[in-house]
């Protein structure tokens, strides 16, 4: 799994107009770097799902604690 960017990686990074100064440029940045994060929660939860055999279905309990638990919020910086 490729690992986000933090924020001062994004805002320099080449996708993003020059001069982030107006509302609409920091609303268009902020929606951007939530989106390479919650792409990079979405396949980490994918990777730390519980799974077996067909015959052996992980409880409700253990999907939720892997899924909830694969991406901790300080990877967001």
């Amino acid at each position: 799994m490729k690992k986000p960017p933090t924020v001062e990686e994004f805002l320099k990074g080449e996708n993003l107009p020059t001069d982030i100064l107006s509302g609409d440029d920091i609303s268009y940045a902020m929606i951007e770097f939530a989106k390479l994060h919650v792409q990079a929660a979405l396949e980490a939860a994918l990777e730390d799902s519980p799974y077996g055999s067909s015959t052996d279905i992980p409880s409700y309990e253990d999907m939720k604690e892997a899924i909830l638990n694969a991406y901790p919020l300080i990877n967001i910086k």
